[in-house]
């Protein structure tokens, strides 16, 4: 009950008698300034019981404060301990050594408790330079064992070495100790450990040579105790040594770590060091034994020594290798002879990728060099070399299973940073990394070891894969690691080691680094503050400002983006200070690393830690789409931060858009369509076929009209609600979990908005949204309630993908250098005609598209296809356009058709009354038809060019030259299948304006009549010709299924196009006379349906897997059009439409 602080005193006893020693600390503990003087008493208790222990076994401590690195034979020991077996001594050894344990926990306690009392760190200073602590040290770990010592003794050692561990971790990490104080420290307890290890070698020695049988339980229990306590004192020595290597200068010299000069002081320098040759010798010597024991396996051995051997490989290993770090450190035999005479002298052509003749070339040399210094290199470089392939063969000796186990070291901190022998060889391989890089005067920083090292330094880079392979979860060969091995570097210069490593195995090679190796490095980098331009970039793209104009044709940079952000992100304030530099350097690196990469290689495995619980009882295909989302978000913070740094990077802002419009189009391909999108009665005749009343609106009316009705449908309606769209892409919307914590997230900052602005209109209205959606959620409406987050999920995430698009436009606009600027057009047409798909607005709520949204996107739409188009052509840009002028072409048309869709209700007026007969939807259809012509007649030229179409794509829309010929005429089929179905009042008006608009291009001229004839033959005609080209297409490709249905459409429909007045009751079973049905080819003379019956079956003839081939697209650069076709929610809306 001894305190060391305020709250370990102990009031609880009454009546009791306290010692001297509680009454004493517990004062101390209550005057605060008095601390310090407490942690000097119990230094002195600790000590006193060490001499008093001297006391009683003088034999054992007859040397007392004097180092003997020399070796004893056992036979004179025999008398260290005398009468130990007598209870009395027994009893007594045990209290001393619990005295010494109990006194330095308490000294551990209080300098953890103080760390910012100068007083404490002027005593601490003060007495670690007195003898105390080396002789305390000394005297509490080397301590000799003999056989017939209680087993409770090494249980006892092993605590006590512990207890010095922690005292030494707590004063190095004690703040405001000088460097010098601390590498005293740990030089003292360095030398007691090796001494420690060599009096353990001697007792570990004797055990196993001993003649006792080796079947009893006593003698397998001293083994094992004394293997225990061998195994944390190499442990500890590792952990040292590979904590602090040597380095190495240019003029071949080394400097050695305070370790290594602690163990080879010369006597005159301190009088309580041992001659340096002593000291190093009995220390390698021990390690060398302990080797030969482990490896040894033709001993016939004892099970205890087999299990020992497993239990001792790792931190026997760990100190081998860890002493690896310091070359210089042997005695050098052969200084001097020549290494000419030197038969037995490794050449460097053993280790280097240079042969004999150029031995040592490559190291800097200098005129006013004298010649030593040159032959002092070669032998250091020689020395370097040989440490690596040493590190190699125990590196590789050690049991994969024996690597993972637990056998990290309790002094340092080092726990969690992995397996402890992986971390050692980081440790070791990445000093010899630097010094191979100082010995050749080369940055660190190189892409490539020095030329005439490469074979070294390919060796320790080897090295430093498989460690990382354990450690981090990633590996330079190729090999899928376990995912779990996942630890952050220990330190800063930890992770700029392992940058540097990744960068030279990949500077000249063809694979890309995993990126598991960059979110290590991410892992050790602290919190760091956003820059003036991050923050500028971030509020751009994350500004919940909600605007009423539908689509806006910018060709300026985008409102609310400060220029000033692509000069000031790119200027890098060099730091003097060397550990802030490396931070710099990393975030910078890591976020253009992370960043490189195309969008469809992302890992489809990622799962949030968070999330880990709710993967169960997930659908396959939700926890799929889950798993899409956290990686599309991994890959757009990556690009974020990178673009922070170089905002003109134009690739990494296309990238940034595709990882939103990705997000987006998971999400819309799982939603139900709020229309339906498919009418039976447009695929074969029905009462409903025929429209009922005739169009009786002007232009002028039609589009008030139409922009009233958009304005109805905005009202009550918002795309997202909250005022940061970050949280759209930070969260997943295919778990319910992460989705209710991006809900409470929102929430919580609508309701403060609304709480200090309450006559905000927009906070008041997206409070007011969010309560209405979240009681679907406490209606357990889930369904409901998930829907309505991913109307907004998919508007916010299309607004920040186009403000993306519009950033990556300008700066190609401006920029001779990255992309085209006709590629980005084409991607923002792609990206706004996408949002057509299904006529529906997202948000919330979601509700159809209106007429005048829709010839709004397409007309926005339309016009950066057709900058595109003019930009691909403009030699003011030198950087190759990838852009293909057939599929702009194809795009343009399919925007017209769109537009002239919305534009279809016009009145008809006749001539003979004096009004202008060609109305709107005539114009820009004919340019839709033309467009789809222009886009036919190029794509068949470059397939001549080329050798012909391609053959390999059967399915989906890579059709080339035939999807344009195809477009071309379904559309001349669709303006002609319109007019047959209006009112019989404007039925021949309608019909007359779809033969000029048809008549614009034909498939075969010879369909085309000679004289001029009435509208049922000009009709007729046209139907001929567009059944003529539907054919061609299917006898091309069989499986071209838009080309099978528009065709099996057209029979359906022809007798309304042989008569509109048919009788609509008896549908598509009538027939069309034999002197009509003659000219199309495919019609029977029977019934109609029979013929288009033949025709759509054929695409359901085949088994699963071919009726499937159908729908993909195996394209390897998609068009535009292709890319809109490859979606879920299109695939289902062509299978419940066939």
């Amino acid at each position: 009950k001894i305190a060391s602080s305020k709250a370990t005193i102990n009031t609880s006893l009454e009546g009791s008698r306290p010692s001297i020693i509680q009454v004493l600390s517990s004062s101390l503990v209550v005057s605060k300034e008095k601390i310090p003087s407490m942690f000097l008493i119990y230094s002195k208790l600790a000590l006193a019981a060490l001499l008093m222990r001297a006391r009683a076994f003088p034999k054992e401590s007859n040397d007392g404060p004097h180092v003997d690195f020399e070796e004893k034979n056992p036979k004179e020991d025999s008398g260290l301990i005398v009468d130990a077996t007598k209870a009395g001594h027994v009893k007594r050894d045990r209290l001393l050594w619990l005295v010494v344990n109990f006194f330095t926990d308490k000294m551990t306690d209080i300098v953890a408790s103080n760390t910012h009392e100068s007083e404490m760190k002027n005593t601490l200073e003060a007495y670690l330079q007195q003898e105390d602590l080396y002789c305390f040290m000394l005297a509490s770990l080397c301590v000799s064992q003999h056989q017939k010592d209680p087993l409770e003794h090494s249980t006892i050692r092993i605590h006590t070495l512990k207890s010095v561990s922690r005292l030494v971790q707590s004063l190095r990490d004690f703040k405001g100790l000088s460097r010098q104080t601390r590498e005293k420290i740990e030089s003292v307890y360095f030398v007691a450990l090796v001494r420690a290890l060599i009096r353990q070698r001697i007792n570990f020695s004797d055990l196993i040579s001993s003649a006792n049988d080796k079947r009893l339980k006593k003698w397998q229990s001293h083994l094992t105790n004394e293997a225990d306590l061998i195994f944390c004192t190499a442990n500890e020595v590792a952990e040292l040594l590979s904590l602090h290597s040597s380095t190495v200068n240019t003029d071949g010299s080394v400097n050695f770590s305070h370790l290594i000069r602690a163990i080879t002081r010369k006597e005159d320098s301190h009088p309580l060091q041992p001659a340096n040759t002593s000291a190093l010798a009995q220390f390698l010597e021990a390690l060398v034994w302990f080797w030969n024991f482990l490896t040894c396996r033709f001993d016939v051995s004892s099970p205890t020594e087999t299990m020992l051997r497993s239990r001792l490989m790792v931190p026997i290993s760990s100190a081998i290798i860890s002493v690896c770090g310091s070359p210089g450190i042997s005695v050098e035999g052969t200084s001097s002879v020549d290494d000419k005479s030197d038969k037995s002298a490794l050449s460097f052509s053993d280790y280097f990728d240079s042969e004999n003749s150029v031995n040592g070339l490559f190291l800097p040399d200098e005129s006013s060099e004298e010649e030593g210094d040159q032959r002092h290199r070669r032998i250091l470089l020689r020395k370097i070399c040989q440490l690596s392939q040493c590190v190699s063969l125990v590196f590789r000796s050690v049991n994969e299973k024996l690597i993972c186990q637990e056998t990290r070291s309790f002094l340092f901190p080092s726990r969690q940073y992995g397996p402890f022998l992986p971390l050692v060889v980081t440790r070791i391989g990445h000093a010899m990394s630097d010094m191979i890089f100082q010995l050749f005067s080369k940055d660190a920083q190189g892409e490539a070891y020095p030329y005439g090292a490469r074979e070294c330094g390919n060796t320790i880079d080897d090295l430093l894969g498989k460690a990382y392979c354990r450690l981090y979860g990633f590996s330079f060969s190729g090999v899928d690691p376990d995912a779990s091995n996942k630890y952050a570097p220990e330190s800063i210069k930890a992770a700029t080691h392992i940058f540097r490593c990744v960068r030279r195995v990949y500077h000249d090679n063809r694979k890309s680094p995993p990126n598991r190796a960059f979110e290590t490095i991410e892992l050790a980098l602290p919190p760091g503050e956003e820059s003036k331009a991050s923050k500028s970039i971030k509020a751009f793209l994350f500004d919940a400002e909600k605007k009423t104009v539908v689509a806006n044709i910018t060709t300026d940079l985008p409102p609310g983006f400060p220029e000033w952000v692509f000069s000031e992100a790119q200027k890098v304030t060099p730091s003097d200070d060397e550990h802030q530099a490396n931070i710099s350097m990393l975030r910078r690196g890591v976020a253009h690393e992370l960043a490189k990469g195309s969008i469809t290689l992302l890992d489809p495995s990622q799962k949030s830690p968070s999330d880990m619980d709710d993967q169960v009882g997930l659908s396959e295909e939700r926890e799929l789409t889950q798993s899409h989302e956290l990686s599309l978000h991994k890959k757009f913070s990556a690009v974020l931060d990178d673009l922070c740094y170089n905002p003109n990077n134009i690739e990494r802002w296309i990238v940034l858009s595709e990882c939103l419009g990705f997000k987006a189009e998971y999400i819309c391909d799982r939603l139900a369509r709020i229309q339906e999108s498919y009418v039976h009665s447009e695929f074969f005749l029905d009462i409903n076929s025929k429209r009922k009343s005739r169009s009786s609106l002007s232009l002028d009316q039609l589009q008030t009209m139409q922009k009233e009705e958009f304005q109805e449908s905005r009202k009550n309606w918002t795309p997202y609600i909250g005022n940061d769209l970050r949280y759209y892409m930070q969260f997943s919307w295919s778990n319910l979990s992460s989705l209710q914590t991006c809900a409470k997230e929102i929430g919580s900052t609508i309701c403060q908005i609304d709480s200090e602005s309450p006559d905000l209109d927009g906070s008041i209205s997206d409070c007011m949204c969010w309560k209405e959606i979240d009681s679907m959620y406490e209606e357990r409406n889930f369904v409901s309630w998930a829907n309505s987050w991913a109307g907004m999920f998919v508007a916010a995430l299309r607004t920040m993908r186009l403000r993306a698009l519009l950033i990556a436009r300008y700066l190609a606009m401006k920029s001779q250098e990255g992309m085209h600027p006709g590629e980005v057009n084409e991607d923002i047409g792609t990206t706004l005609y996408g949002e057509l798909i299904a006529s529906t607005v997202y948000g919330y709520p979601m509700h159809p598209m209106s007429l005048h949204e829709k010839r709004a996107i397409a007309e926005c739409s339309n016009f950066y296809f057709q900058e595109a188009v003019e930009l691909s052509s403009n030699s003011m840009y030198t950087q190759k356009c990838q852009t293909i002028a057939f599929e702009l072409y194809f795009m343009i048309g399919k925007c017209y058709e769109k537009i002239a869709s919305t534009l279809k209700e016009e009145m008809y007026l006749d001539s003979s009354k004096g009004g202008c007969p060609t109305r709107s939807y005539e114009r820009v259809m004919k340019d839709a038809i033309l467009y789809y012509s222009k886009a036919f007649s190029d794509a068949h030229n470059a397939e001549q060019y080329s050798g012909g179409p391609d053959k390999t794509c059967v399915g989906g829309s890579s059709h080339g030259a035939l999807e344009c010929l195809y477009r071309l005429h379904a559309t001349r089929f669709k303006v002609l299948h319109a007019a047959i179905r209006h009112v019989k009042e404007e039925c021949d008006l309608a019909e007359l304006e779809a033969f000029r608009i048809t008549s614009v291009k034909w498939y075969d001229k010879s369909n085309e009549s000679s004289s001029t004839t009435g509208v049922r033959q000009k009709t007729w005609d046209v139907f001929a010709d567009c059944v003529d080209a539907l054919s061609h297409c299917l006898r091309e490709i069989p499986l071209f299924h838009r080309a099978a249905y528009r065709l099996a459409q057209a029979y359906n429909y022809g007798p309304a196009f042989h008569n509109p007045a048919c009788d609509l009751s008896l549908g598509s079973k009538q027939a069309v006379p034999a002197i009509k049905s003659y000219r199309v080819r495919g019609l029977d003379t029977g019934s109609c349906a029979n013929s288009a019956s033949i025709v759509i079956s054929k695409l359901f003839e085949k088994k699963r897997s071919q009726i499937c081939a159908v729908w993909v697209t195996t394209s390897a650069a998609p068009s535009p059009f292709e890319v809109l076709n490859d979606s879920l929610r299109k695939y289902d809306s062509l299978r419940l439409k066939y």
